[in-house]
């Protein structure tokens, strides 16, 4: 199906560094998304689908919104990642996920849920719009489909500048504007929630700033760095050996403490709409 992201076509790959990069991202972005999952209305006995779960931080925030009387399925292809989240969940003591490796665009078991989730897997599928009508799908009338994710095709500045983290900002910029279907595709949600037969949705834009010398942004950076350094050296945006990999956290954190200020994130884009 033309929604489904396969493991060749995943910009990140499929590596334990990518999993700790999962991992790193969650502890930003898990606030934002408590939040917006709490403002879309999922709430307690629901039936939650996650799509493209990873490592299944999201999973457990549904899980703790829906509480033991509901329950969340996670999906994703990567077995690596689904181990993590199903050691985690056990952990957490969450027995009310369970977790199905399976393609995002044609799993439908279960369905009709009382809402389907997904953070930041739009941006990795060739047809976003696909894959949001597909959640349409597997939502009973009057359910939620709530998706996160970013716009890459361009970034704000960090104040005061920061030239490394500009730098390198900039060639996230350029990769997933050259290597994605749609690098603005968090901008486009609403017309694709709206343009699947869904009412009006909720929309908000966020950026994640931090600053201080114990801010997890820097490594957070230079594992997202690390992962995309082949397909960034493959499209002759900069060559592994300039990026000096196992250095840059502490070069980004050095910066950041020097010049001072906080350092910027890329713009998330949550949005919501129930199914008529």
């Amino acid at each position: 199906m033309a929604a489904t992201p396969t493991p060749q076509a995943y910009v990140m790959g499929h590596t334990d560094h990518e999993r700790r990069r999962l991992s790193l991202q969650a502890r930003a972005l898990n606030p934002l998304t408590q939040e917006f999952l709490g403002r879309a209305g999922i709430t307690a006995g629901m039936r939650v689908l996650d799509l493209g779960c990873g490592v299944g931080e999201v999973s457990a925030i549904a899980a703790s919104l829906v509480g033991s009387s509901g329950s969340v399925t996670g999906v994703d292809f990567d077995a690596g990642a689904l181990a993590l989240a199903e050691e985690h969940a056990r952990l957490a003591g969450l027995d009310h996920v369970r977790f199905v490796q399976g393609n995002v665009g044609e799993f439908a078991e279960g369905a009709p849920y009382d809402a389907v989730v997904g953070r930041l897997i739009l941006i990795h599928v060739p047809d976003a719009y696909a894959l949001v009508k597909h959640a349409a799908s597997l939502v009973r009338s009057g359910g939620t489909v709530a998706f996160q994710d970013y716009d890459l095709s361009r970034s704000f500045p960090s104040f005061p500048q920061k030239p490394l983290r500009d730098r390198f900002t900039s060639y996230f910029v350029e990769l997933f504007t050259r290597a994605t279907a749609a690098a603005d595709v968090g901008m486009r949600i609403s017309y694709y929630l709206v343009n699947a037969g869904l009412e009006a949705p909720q929309c908000r834009a966020e950026i994640l700033m931090e600053g201080g010398s114990d801010s997890i942004f820097y490594e957070w950076i230079a594992e997202t760095v690390r992962g995309l350094a082949p397909k960034l050296e493959a499209l002759g945006i900069v060559t592994v050996a300039e990026l000096d990999l196992d250095t840059l956290a502490d070069r980004l954190r050095q910066e950041a403490i020097e010049i001072g200020g906080c350092v910027s994130g890329p713009i998330m884009v949550s949005a919501a709409a129930r199914k008529p």
